[in-house]
């Protein structure tokens, strides 16, 4: 598949089956996160946790949800990125958007449903037990994650409208 391709397959999944994905294809999406534009060069500012036992996506799904809802959708991967604030202020969220992008895109390349979360990493961000379970480092906050896995949708009627952006030209 092309860029093209992935980029037009790509949708957010808000509902997925218990079918777990393969390490390959996830080791392929961690790479793809780890090639993205990162500003300064700061890689080691990063972090990823793959977060796939259930019980762990339970309780971040419950404490992102308050218990009203299911933030996680059911998907059976999460990956959460955090990281160190680094001197140019908020670099780290523009860094989080272009690493998610590239996972996002090449989950799509390998026919797996994704979804960008904000909720499920600010949930974490803030319950420093959960952090602490993670193991994630006291100067890493996390900032982002994907969810991962396959839907139980017919992939072809969840995109039946395509977004149109408006630009201004000026020549």
């Amino acid at each position: 598949m092309n860029t093209y391709d992935a980029i037009k397959k790509r949708h957010s999944a808000r509902s997925y089956t218990d079918r777990q994905i393969e390490k390959n294809d996830l080791e392929k999406i961690l790479l793809a996160g780890g090639m993205a534009a990162v500003g300064m060069g700061a890689y080691d500012s990063m972090k990823f946790t793959v977060i796939q036992n259930k019980d762990l996506l339970t309780e971040i799904d419950n404490v992102a949800g308050a218990g009203k809802n299911h933030p996680l959708y059911g998907a059976p991967t999460l990956i959460l990125l955090s990281a160190k604030e680094l001197r140019l202020p908020n670099i780290e969220y523009s860094n989080a958007g272009c690493v998610i992008q590239n996972m996002m895109i090449m989950a799509a390349d390998l026919e797996i449903d994704n979804i960008y979360l904000w909720g499920a990493a600010m949930a974490v961000k803030n319950n420093p037990e959960l952090k602490a379970k993670l193991n994630i480092p006291e100067d890493y906050h996390p900032i982002a994650s994907i969810a991962l896995g396959y839907s139980d949708k017919d992939r072809d009627k969840v995109k039946e409208e395509v977004m149109k952006i408006t630009a201004e030209y000026f020549l």
